[in-house]
């Protein structure tokens, strides 16, 4: 019976309309217009649906002379890229097929994927190739905090804003960018449908179904009418958490299978990083008073081992030790927790297991704030620059922006309507949800300035987010510390995009 419900809710996700794009606003709504999916990722249903996109394309096609040319992508291997050059039946893979297909066909390019096995590797390449003067990259795939950030700070990629076969103000990109991403109003880095990351790197919460049925008070459509009203906050989230109790043992029940103070922080509405009237970046002298207030909350919910199973790795702790279980226990998965914070891609990922949770938007900090915020995780979010030794920009541009709006076709039906949306829900609500959630994605530049290495934040993230987690008591002397060498950074940054034109 569960499983002709859930093939129901399919098909019927896969009729009904939605009404999300991927130029996401950083503090507005949606402004994709509503569309239709069905079938396979624009292989399929009316072909009016896409009427505006096809013609857009050929517009790009017959603006600049392409045949010939030879298209190369660089990135680590992801959903970014198709599995095989040809159909496989694998959605997702089969939706970037479609869209290099008609890349291809259209343009009369050869189009070249060099896969890397993360983003180190890509950064050692594209610096390489770059500083010898050589050419044989034209877009680079990668996360921002990873690739991106490393890239700008060696001074390897070019400004976007300013080619002007790229449209930023087309639904296939991130309508903020420009306000959150630029530099003195430049701008290096370019996100949207083109990466698949945009639909699995923005900030939700899952709550475990089997075990809010273990406690009467935890109702399942409370929760959803709280996020559908706009009153799903903070402070409520706490309290339906305290129908589950304090667990000292270990072997009971817990509110919260994880930390994810930071995701925390930006849902509340607060941000880290400013703008001056030039448009250059600034962080805050000293610790805005919201954040410690944020932080002896989120201190209570995750540092207390009661309500959720964490560790502190300053105190060199470990999940074995503390918990005495096994190295790789999930508390959510085994039906051990009330509440996750998650990536919205973790929906999909999820459901490999047994396990049936719904999906809600980040609380508010207060029932005063205007709407939802959910953030977007630099880890994961996908990104695409495009090197400064690239010679023939404008081929690179127009295939870039054509890529881009193909992918609103294929990727975005593909991900976010039949994966993120279809498959990955047990409920129409969670359907609802993710509307919700994707309606007011956000993002900050301390993804870019706050880590001098690809490999880990740096020590501004890194600190305030153990102080929202385990102990807020050095909160203030880390950002006073912090700051100044964060602002060190930034210098150099604003520097480099001083240089260019």
């Amino acid at each position: 019976m569960a499983k002709k419900i859930i093939i129901l809710l399919l098909v019927l996700t896969l009729v009904l309309p939605f009404a999300v794009s991927c130029g996401q606003n950083g503090g507005g709504d949606d402004t994709g217009k509503a569309t239709e999916a069905t079938g396979t990722a624009g292989e399929s249903g009316d072909e009016n649906e896409y009427a505006e996109i096809d013609a857009y394309v050929q517009e790009l096609a017959e603006s600049t002379d392409t045949a010939g040319s030879t298209f190369t992508y660089i990135g680590r291997s992801s959903d970014n890229f198709p599995t095989e050059d040809k159909e496989t039946g694998d959605i997702q893979s089969d939706a970037v097929y479609y869209r290099q297909r008609d890349l291809a066909d259209i343009f009369g390019i050869d189009w070249t994927p060099v896969i890397t096995d993360g983003g180190p590797t890509t950064v050692d390449q594209v610096t390489n190739e770059v500083t010898a003067g050589g050419d044989a990259y034209d877009l680079v795939y990668g996360n921002v905090i990873t690739v991106s950030q490393y890239l700008f700070n060696s001074g390897l990629i070019r400004r976007v804003d300013t080619l002007e076969q790229i449209d930023l103000d087309r639904e296939w990109w991130v309508q903020s960018l420009r306000d959150v991403y630029s530099i003195k109003n430049k701008l290096f880095f370019l996100r949207g449908c083109a990466t698949v990351e945009s639909f699995q790197d923005t900030d939700c919460v899952l709550f475990n179904k089997t075990v809010a049925s273990m406690f009467p008070e935890v109702n399942e459509e409370e929760l959803y009418d709280l996020a559908r009203e706009g009153k799903w906050t903070l402070d409520e989230m706490q309290r339906i958490a305290s129908y589950v109790p304090e667990n000292p043992t270990g072997t009971g029940i817990y509110r919260y299978a994880n930390t994810n103070g930071v995701g925390l922080l930006f849902s509340s509405g607060l941000k880290i990083t400013n703008f001056d009237e030039e448009g250059a970046p600034y962080i805050a002298d000293t610790l805005p008073v919201e954040f410690l207030d944020l932080s002896q909350i989120t201190v209570e919910m995750f540092g207390n081992k009661s309500l959720t199973p964490s560790w502190d790795y300053r105190k060199e702790e470990s999940k074995t030790s503390v918990y005495k279980v096994d190295e790789d226990y999930d508390w959510f998965v085994d039906n051990k927790a009330l509440f996750q914070f998650s990536g919205t891609g973790d929906a999909i990922y999820l459901r490999q297991y047994d396990v049936t949770f719904g999906i809600l938007p980040m609380p508010k900090g207060s029932a005063s704030q205007s709407q939802y915020y959910s953030y977007a995780n630099p880890w994961g979010s996908g990104s695409l620059t495009i090197p400064k030794t690239t010679k023939n920009i404008d081929v690179t541009a127009t295939i870039t922006e054509a890529m881009a709006a193909l992918s609103q076709k294929y990727v975005k039906s593909a991900y976010y309507d039949m994966l993120l949306r279809g498959q990955s829900i047990f409920d129409m609500e969670s359907r609802d949800m993710l509307d919700i959630i994707f309606r007011t994605v956000v993002y900050d530049m301390v993804d870019i300035y706050s880590g001098g290495d690809v490999n880990q934040w740096g020590p501004l993230m890194q600190d305030l987010s153990y102080d929202l987690t385990y102990d807020n008591s050095s909160i203030t002397s880390h950002w006073k510390s912090n700051a100044k060498s964060t602002k060190f950074t930034i210098k150099g940054i604003v520097k480099n995009a001083d240089r260019e034109d």
